[in-house]
């Protein structure tokens, strides 16, 4: 492992999942200071887009009066973060436009414990690039909550992404059933949403691909992947 300037920073190159000046046990890093930086690859019929997403740590937040982690994104958003015998989960977020954090009814989790494979939980979730194109074009994120159930299904992979390489990865993969009604000529339409996240011991999530497959005259799906450039300190 080395530093190497970039921008006049010195950003982290990850070579392997294993770094003794960070928490090399966990999966999911939480100190104060990391920032994390991806390349978002988004394609949806023969459009591909590229874009930068980044997720820091800030200071620590009370919930309920309780101490939590904040992760804070590059589109300002505020997400609140806690830890149990359970696993780590997120306990409420909040927008840009919102005043005060906005509870979750139940923890949203992140990873579940013991972390090996067959270990399983459940998330709301919403389309991320789904949407209909006739007669109108419109995206589908908006009040669609879906259930996805993730499980656990690899502990041992290796990744390479445009920081490097990772080894000894886990794999977690999550699917949730979705219906759509198109119109009285079409009807409806059933489509399996795929989810596939790649956690590192000591560096946390390296790679995410989400898959909503679709295409037809009323609605275009496709798929987005979140790839790490950089670990920043």
């Amino acid at each position: 492992m080395r530093y190497i300037p970039v921008l006049g920073l010195f950003v982290l190159a990850l070579q392997s999942c294993s770094n003794q000046s960070l928490d090399s046990s966990s999966y999911f890093p939480l100190q104060e200071g990391l920032q994390w930086d991806y390349l978002v690859t988004t394609s949806v019929g023969d459009s591909i887009r590229h874009s930068d997403f980044s997720i820091r740590m800030g200071e620590q937040e009370p919930i309920n009066s309780r101490p939590h982690a904040v992760r804070i994104t590059s589109d300002g958003t505020r997400y609140y973060i806690a830890e149990n015998s359970g696993g780590i989960y997120r306990t409420a977020k909040r927008t840009l436009t919102e005043s005060k954090p906005a509870i979750d009814n139940s923890p949203h989790w992140v990873l579940k414990y013991p972390l090996r494979n067959g270990t399983q939980w459940s998330n709301p979730t919403y389309p991320f690039v789904l949407r209909r194109v006739y007669p109108y074009e419109e995206r589908l994120t908006r009040g669609m909550n879906l259930k996805m159930t993730f499980q656990i299904m690899g502990d041992d992979e290796t990744v390479v992404v445009p920081a490097g390489r990772f080894d000894n990865c886990i794999r977690v993969q999550g699917e949730a059933n979705l219906t759509l009604y198109a119109d009285a000529r079409s009807g409806y339409e059933e489509i399996l949403i795929n989810t596939t996240e790649w956690y590192a011991p000591g560096v946390g999530l390296v790679k995410l691909l989400r898959e909503e497959p679709l295409s037809n005259d009323v609605f275009a799906g496709g798929e987005v992947v979140y790839e790490l450039r950089s670990l920043r300190r």
